[in-house]
């Protein structure tokens, strides 16, 4: 009996002294650790090739075309780092209405503008429009264009900071219009305006009091400057 209680205490000292061994070896390592370094190297793109449209609905598949837009799919063939790819022809709805003011909305299902910034720099920019009159063979138009509701979406894999929306309103014929700035490291890649969507209608206000009959059209000029402005 006395035999089997020393072999027992025996054994229980071997064990604790085996912990001790391994939580000894357990700390040595620990302090032998060390670090080594991860490193790369970006260096910019040199591609300059125009950047197709992509659906606004899908930017991962190509702009599927709008139908008060037709044969508008292949996009601007811009070609540089920094680029507008992308816009649309926007065709508002017939009124018969014979005196003014009156308000249209466009009929577009897919309106959209396109940039893509493949600089290096991140130094931003900005997205402008410059409306011109609306005119007939007899007459012009006094307007004012609203875009309203917009929607930004990134292009596939973007995940750069999106830039500001700035003004949709009340773009007047023959006045430069921010509508979209990127401030410094934002707005890189691809992003699309995709207008006529949400609440408010893209809308076209005609401030004439006396209207006259007839098929009137004009320009929406979309410039993009290399900065914020």
């Amino acid at each position: 009996m006395i035999k089997g209680r020393q072999l027992a205490k025996r054994l229980l000292i071997m064990t604790f002294s085996i912990l001790l061994i391994h939580s000894w070896g357990g700390t040595l390592i620990g302090r032998a650790a060390t670090q080594s370094q991860v490193q790369v190297s970006l260096t910019p793109t040199d591609d300059e090739s125009a950047v197709p449209p992509v659906d606004p609905d899908n930017p991962s598949k190509p702009y599927p075309g709008d139908s008060a837009d037709a044969g508008n799919v292949t996009g601007t063939g811009s070609q540089g780092q920094l680029t507008i790819d992308y816009v649309s022809n926007l065709k508002f709805n017939a009124t018969t209405t014979q005196r003014g003011p009156v308000q249209t909305t466009a009929e577009n299902q897919r309106a959209m503008v396109q940039v893509t910034d493949r600089r290096s720099t991140g130094a931003g920019w900005t997205l402008q429009v410059t409306p011109s009159p609306l005119q007939s063979r007899q007459r012009t138009l006094s307007t004012t264009l609203n875009l309203g509701t917009v929607h930004l979406q990134a292009g596939a894999g973007n995940v750069s900071m999106a830039p500001q929306v700035v003004n949709t309103t009340d773009l007047k014929p023959g006045m430069a219009n921010n509508v979209l700035v990127a401030d410094q490291h934002s707005g890189l890649g691809t992003w699309l305006l995709v207008l006529n969507r949400g609440t408010q209608p893209t809308t076209l206000t005609i401030n004439d009091q006396q209207l006259t009959a007839g098929n009137y059209t004009g320009r929406l000029a979309w410039s993009l400057t290399n900065a914020p402005n």
